[in-house]
């Protein structure tokens, strides 16, 4: 029996996604790529995943809705217009530019639309780790042509017209002059830089989330990124309530993710694009590997108004240094010399991020 296997049956090297080694994206020539992760590509996934999305100027992720989840997204670069329609009464239509989100209720048609000047970088989450896509083109195909009729004026364009039943994801999007500017006027957007972080310091870097006790609109999926200079750590931490999947938005890292399993869990690299899945309740930690560039990372999780992070250092400090120490130096059929925690701080919050020296 494998002594590596995990809560969920899979070897801890599955929870992490070298994602443009793994994954055949789909590709159109000066329209865009996508990489399309789900459960299917994925194993280790559960409730979340996350599309990677690039398009090239005046392209878009064409007309569609989602049957089956919620969608929220990240501007890493580029200016996107959003076009939402989710019944007469709500419709939405906003500007958005880099660290910015948007949020798409569930089975709401909308698209995603590249009105900047250079090719735009995107990352698009959803509340299920298989969602379900409708495109425009496969809806209209697959409407008998005496319904066809109905819609339009009388010529024969939309008659004769033969589209896919398979959704093609990316097109070509003319773009209006006017949609240049920057905007949020929308609920539907969501400015990261007007949060108050959870964690914000020069030297160090940021850990800023957008949940729906700060972002009202969200359902089933919501978000944090995290901010590393070189050579800070991520605080060792788990979310009691839900499962978080971390995509690499800039730089390079590495990360550790500890479950019981009989043998010391070893640090995995990590670049631009990188998927890592953590299982609700595990014990996790990430870190800035490079000793210029920042590391970032935009973690989406499995629900909309997650409890807050448990910190490793600040749960075990509540203890007292009695139990600590036994704890450390008598279990099973150990007994230690020593007492490893007995200058271990007692905070109260988490410290977010740490200074650390690599050995």
């Amino acid at each position: 029996m494998d002594k590596r296997i995990p809560l969920n049956g899979l070897p801890l090297k599955e929870y992490h996604l070298q994602t443009r080694k793994a994954i055949k994206p789909v590709h159109v020539d000066h329209v865009g790529t996508a990489y399309t992760v789900d459960k299917d590509n994925f194993a280790a996934l559960a409730d979340v995943t996350v599309y990677s999305l690039e398009l090239w100027e005046a392209c878009m992720r064409l007309p569609h809705w989602h049957p089956n989840a919620a969608e929220l997204g990240y501007v890493i670069s580029g200016s996107i217009e959003i076009i939402i329609w989710r019944s007469p009464g709500e419709t939405a239509v906003f500007t958005l530019g880099p660290g910015m989100c948007w949020f798409i209720p569930k089975a709401a048609l909308h698209s995603l639309n590249n009105v900047g000047s250079g090719q735009a970088q995107l990352l698009v989450g959803f509340s299920v780790e298989r969602p379900q896509d409708i495109d425009l083109p496969v809806a209209f195909n697959g409407i008998p042509i005496p319904i066809r009729d109905t819609y339009t004026a009388a010529h024969a364009a939309l008659r004769q017209w033969q589209g896919n039943t398979e959704n093609p994801l990316i097109g070509r999007c003319p773009v209006l002059p006017a949609l240049q500017e920057i905007t949020t006027g929308s609920p539907y957007g969501f400015d990261l830089a007007k949060v108050t972080p959870l964690f914000k310091d020069e030297n160090l870097g940021s850990v800023t989330w957008g949940i729906q006790c700060n972002w009202r609109i969200l359902e089933e999926i919501s978000m944090l990124r995290a901010h590393l200079k070189p050579g800070v750590a991520r605080d060792p931490i788990w979310y009691p309530d839900a499962g978080t999947l971390y995509v690499v938005s800039r730089g390079n890292g590495e990360f550790t993710i500890i479950i019981a399993t009989g043998e010391t869990p070893t640090p995995f690299k990590v670049i631009l694009g990188d998927y890592v899945y953590v299982p609700t309740g595990v014990l996790h930690t990430f870190c800035n590997t490079s000793a210029s560039e920042d590391f970032e990372v935009i973690a989406f999780f499995t629900q909309a108004n997650p409890q807050p992070e448990v910190s490793l250092a600040v749960a075990t400090g509540f203890f007292p240094n009695t139990v600590r120490k036994a704890a450390m130096t008598q279990y099973g059929a150990e007994n230690k010399v020593g007492d490893p925690l007995k200058e271990l701080r007692l905070n109260k919050v988490s410290p977010y991020l740490l200074r650390i020296k690599r050995e």
